[in-house]
């Protein structure tokens, strides 16, 4: 039979047969088989006719007697940093803000105690834009005083920072990165990420407008619900550090804890400005000691012959979180008085006498000649300091008097040594 054609009797029938869509219930009538239950989606390659899935609500009220407390941690360090959100470290340039944040993601990292505080063990990624290579001698000095080296401890370091205050971000480029290498390092996620410094961070934004830090406000936020995370900011203060970061205010707002860092000549000193779900107010003290890094370098591989590329600087905590102490100034500790000046004095003698190297961990500075603590109360036996006390008494007395000689910058001490702080 000739093929029809679109003049012959017949042809329109043919053509809208031709277009008709088969019903995919017809498959079954031949197989003696009843058609699948659950609807056309299971009836093979036939039509998909599922309705598309509606938006998840996002403005789902709750009553009060159904809120509940998320049993995730709160802490990332105890009373310091919150397990989630943003944090804001400020400083003046040099006051030692990035050496202070590093060193205390570190002790996440490590999942060591910080200043006396419990952490939350885990991954920190720290991306820098400013002084890339001194910060990574700086990583390196921290590993060694802190004893870490080839353990794996899982702080790594990016030597870029992202534009997250311009209208075309990298945020998307940001977490698609992090997404592939997190999947393939630390499945677990990040505990905190950090972007040092906010500047470096803004591309073609600026600082002092509203618009342009909400919007990298909004991008931090971005990044710690894409990771569940905190954010830490590193950003320079303004003329007058009271009134926090440089520039908009929004930073300040949007901050779960903002940290001030001052320096002074003898010490620097941290304190907690403002805290959403904590006590603000705390001060703790911490100062930079010199790192000879010269035993680094192999043969053949020297740095420069200045002295400042075979250096640099570690964290030690002189004092733990408290309540809070006169700022830092440029003046020199008032030498103490009393009970704690004469145990200076047995102090020093101590370790003039019977002082020795302390290799010790992050607490002890690197190679500083320090007095064992059982020598310590040997001297102070011997030069009849607090005489007439004995026991407990005597103990609680030197207890107290070493606390007093530290939160002066005058002494630093563990359980096992007392050195001096110069």
């Amino acid at each position: 039979m000739d093929a029809l054609t679109p003049d012959d009797d017949g042809y329109a029938a043919m053509l809208v047969k031709s277009m008709e869509v088969e019903d995919p219930r017809d498959r079954w009538k031949h197989t003696g088989e009843p058609p699948p239950a659950n609807g056309p989606e299971d009836y093979g390659h036939g039509i998909e006719t599922r309705a598309p899935e509606a938006p998840r609500p996002r403005f789902t009220p709750v009553a009060l007697d159904d809120v509940t407390i998320s049993a995730e941690p709160a802490s990332l360090i105890d009373g310091l940093l919150p397990a989630r959100g943003l944090a804001n470290v400020i400083g003046a340039p040099k006051s030692g803000k990035s050496f202070f944040t590093s060193d205390m993601l570190c002790s996440v990292a490590q999942g060591a105690l910080y200043a006396g505080r419990a952490t939350l063990q885990g991954a920190v990624i720290y991306l820098t834009g400013e002084g890339v290579n001194g910060f990574k001698r700086r990583l390196v000095a921290m590993r060694q005083h802190r004893g870490i080296e080839g353990q794996g401890v899982p702080f790594y370091m990016i030597e870029n920072v992202p534009d997250l205050g311009s209208e075309a971000t990298d945020l998307p480029q940001l977490l698609a990165e992090l997404d592939a290498f997190i999947a393939a390092t630390c499945p677990e996620g990040p505990r905190a990420i950090v972007l040092d410094t906010l500047a470096r961070c803004m591309g073609e934004g600026d600082e002092s407008s509203a618009r342009d830090m909400g919007r990298f406000v909004n991008r931090c936020g971005a990044i710690e619900r894409h990771f569940g995370c905190l954010v830490v900011v590193v950003h320079h203060v303004g003329k007058d550090p009271t009134r926090g970061g440089r520039g908009s205010n929004a930073l300040n707002g949007a901050a779960d804890v903002t940290i001030l860092v001052e320096k002074s000549d003898a010490f620097s000193t941290v304190r907690i400005e403002e805290m959403k779900d904590g006590r603000e107010g705390q001060e703790w003290r911490f100062r930079l000691a010199p790192f000879d890094l010269s035993a680094t370098f192999s043969d053949g591989c020297a740095p420069p012959s200045e002295a400042v590329e075979n250096s640099t600087c570690v964290v030690e905590i002189l004092s733990q979180p408290g309540k809070a102490q006169l700022r830092a100034t440029n003046a020199k500790p008032k030498p103490p008085k009393g009970l704690a000046g004469d145990l200076l004095k047995i102090v020093k003698r101590a370790i003039e006498d019977a002082g020795t190297t302390a290799h010790g961990s992050a607490a002890v500075p690197h190679q500083i000649r320090a007095a064992s603590r059982d020598d310590l109360k040997r001297y102070c036996q011997t030069m009849a300091w607090q005489e007439g006390a004995e026991g407990n008494s005597w103990r609680a007395q030197l207890s107290t008097n070493l606390s007093k000689l530290r939160d002066g910058g005058q002494i630093g001490f563990d359980r096992e040594w007392v050195w001096l702080i110069t």
